[in-house]
Formats: structure tokens, C-alpha cells, sequence
């Protein structure tokens, strides 16, 4: 586990920081490839990319147990918080959006300039997230990777989304709720640039298309608030003990 955590983060950091050199080394690996080659390679990587599962490999590091088989089974940050606690679901969430700003920094490395290139790696690492080749195709909702590719597009996206993880831990108290809060935020961020002219209309079209997975992933928990027996979220401890 503690293996395949630094071999993820370190593939991570060597796509974002483009000091260390990772862009400019993937833009020169590919750059004698057919086109269909480089979309194929931006779906593919995008996917891979998002299946990383940050909570289940965060939660077998400090528990020693299945993420999967916690609570909700999902892998995302509010199931790691409910199974080790707010330090593990923290970890979690930066893993989970470290990974969507990674999957643009690819695409824009094979695709320079292709913005439908980062759109189709932000959808293939929502996507990722939610049905990871990694744990049996089961993950989370795809709120983190969702909102690392916003950020990705637009930085100042980020303190947006954040802001909502308090209004859903400590006002909302659903989970669900909190991962459509962010994924309708995301839609009308973009709305709001694309009308204004500040940014392309494909990032709105992401967005949307985003919102989508997360409704998909969402279902369940939709049918259990639409019968009222969806399960609010606990007071999170620090840590949680074994």
C-alpha cells in the first residue's frame, strides 16, 4: 500500500510540475504520434489517472482494512473520513483533486492547445474515479477529481468548490448533496465565463458532462433522500482509532 501510494504521487507530481520536467518529457514522447494515437492516449490516461484510489490506499495505510468494504464502500473522501478519520479523508480529497489537475497537465502535454483534449481527460478521470480498474470498477461520486479539473481550467475555481465542504459537512450534513452542490457549482462557473467571455464554452460543456457521472454515481443516494433515509454526516474526528 505505502508502495503504491508514493509510485502514484510521484507519477502525479511528474505531469503537474512542469520544472521537474514531466510535461515537457510526455509533449516529446508524443509528439511523433498519429492523432488517433494522442486521443486514445488522452482518454486512456485520463481514465488511469483518475482510477488512482487515494482512500482505499490511504485507509489500507492507516487501517489496514478494505475501504471498499467501510461504510458506503465508496473510496472518496467522505468514506475515508468515516473510516479513519478527518486527517484520512483530508488526505484523501487532496489525492482525489491532485489527480483531475493531472489528467489536464496531460492532455495538455500530448494535445497542446486541444481544449477538447482536456475535457475528454477531466471526463476520463471523473469517470476514473468513480469506476476504478484498481478496486473492480467501484470508486466514489467524483466530486475531488472533478474539482482538480475546474481547477485545472481556472485555478480560482478551487476556493469555490472548497467552500462547499463545510456547507455540506456542518450545514448540509449529506455527502450526496455536497458532491451535486460542487458538481452544479462547476456548471455555472464555466456558464458564468463562457457567457462573459472570459473562458471556452468547451469547459462548460465538461462541466456538464461531469455532472452527469456524479448524478449517475449518485443514484442510490438520490433514491435514499428522495425517501428520507439517507445517512447524515457524523461530527468528524481527527483521527479515527483502528
Amino acid at each position: 500500500m505505502a508502495a503504491a501510494l508514493v509510485a502514484s504521487t510521484a507519477v502525479l507530481t511528474l505531469l503537474l510540475f512542469e520544472q521537474a520536467g514531466g510535461q515537457q518529457m510526455m509533449s516529446a514522447l508524443t509528439h511523433s504520434w498519429p492523432d488517433w494515437a494522442k486521443w486514445l492516449a488522452v482518454s486512456l490516461g485520463g481514465y488511469l489517472l483518475g482510477s488512482i484510489p487515494f482512500g482505499y490506499i490511504i485507509i489500507g495505510i492507516l487501517r489496514e482494512r478494505d475501504l471498499t468494504t467501510e461504510g458506503s464502500g465508496r473510496t472518496g473522501g467522505t468514506n475515508a473520513m468515516r473510516a479513519g478519520g478527518l486527517g484520512a479523508g483530508a488526505f484523501t480529497v487532496a489525492g482525489d483533486v491532485f489527480k483531475g489537475m493531472a489528467a489536464v497537465a496531460f492532455a495538455r502535454a500530448v494535445i497542446p492547445g486541444g481544449v477538447w483534449a482536456e475535457v475528454l481527460a477531466g471526463w476520463g478521470a471523473v469517470l476514473g474515479h468513480n469506476a476504478s480498474i484498481f478496486v473492480g470498477f467501484r470508486g466514489g461520486a467524483g466530486s475531488g477529481p472533478n474539482m482538480g479539473v475546474a481547477g485545472a481550467f481556472w485555478p480560482p475555481s478551487l476556493i469555490l468548490t472548497l467552500a462547499c465542504f463545510p456547507i455540506s459537512m456542518f450545514v448540509i450534513r449529506y455527502a450526496s448533496v455536497g458532491s451535486m452542490l460542487i458538481a452544479a457549482v462547476i456548471v455555472v462557473i464555466f456558464a458564468v465565463r463562457a457567457a462573459l467571455g472570459h473562458g471556452p464554452i468547451e469547459y462548460l460543456w465538461y462541466g456538464l458532462g461531469a455532472m452527469a457521472l456524479v448524478l449517475y454515481a449518485l443514484r442510490p443516494n438520490i433514491e435514499r433522500l428522495r425517501k428520507g433515509t439517507e445517512k447524515r454526516i457524523a461530527p468528524p474526528k481527527l483521527i479515527k482509532a483502528r
